[in-house]
């Protein structure tokens, strides 16, 4: 048991690593297109007050440019963080890093997820290897508003791994691992709404 806990430790290093090495170029890319308008030009997420985080539940994606049928509060409220919490303002290599964690944590979830599914070893560690440097996932890493792609895979992936628990387990803790994947439905949904899928995976 404790050889393969060592063994997954160094597969779970080794698909970070190799995101990494095929985003590294994505941290010096600056604010283009959407960028400017969701994150620069956008007054809410200048501090973390009340206010602000009234304006963001209240309002739609695309506020204060005008109001879209997009409604992403959570996707938001990470823009938040990035500018107002960390610090980061204007300056993109701290968005970049937290897109890149979010992809890094998306990547693991897929090889706990094929590990789920399938017992074998490589299988899952080619999955997952494939998922980290696929190009399709260019713009979801690279783009800082391609985070509510990865908010919402996260929430995708995270959602199927908790029903999976939830049905190999009986009592209060099928309930506990049920209201997880309920949680992990809203944070989806209120990142990115094609996480609605959920129910349907």
């Amino acid at each position: 048991e404790g050889g393969n806990r060592g063994r997954r430790q160094l597969v779970a290093i080794g698909l970070c690593a190799t995101a990494l090495l095929a985003f590294a170029n994505s941290f010096g890319a600056g604010f283009a297109l959407d960028n400017k308008a969701l994150i620069l030009e956008d007054p809410r997420l200048r501090a973390a007050t009340p206010q602000n985080l009234d304006l963001i539940f209240q309002h739609t994606y695309w506020w204060p440019h005008g109001e879209a049928g997009l409604y992403r509060p959570l996707t938001t409220l990470s823009y938040l963080f990035n500018y107002a919490v960390l610090g980061n303002g204007a300056r993109q290599a701290g968005y970049h890093w937290l897109n890149f964690v979010l992809h890094a944590g998306n990547v693991l979830l897929v090889y706990f997820l094929v590990s789920r599914l399938m017992w074998e070893f490589w299988p899952p560690v080619f999955v997952a290897a494939l998922w980290a440097v696929h190009p399709v996932l260019t713009e979801s890493v690279t783009n800082i508003v391609g985070r509510a792609d990865l908010l919402s895979a996260a929430a995708v992936l995270g959602g199927f791994l908790l029903y999976l628990k939830s049905a190999d387990s009986v009592g209060w803790r099928r309930v506990a691992w049920l209201a997880g994947l309920m949680a992990a439905t809203a944070i989806g949904v209120f990142s990115k709404e094609s996480s609605v899928v959920i129910p349907g995976v």
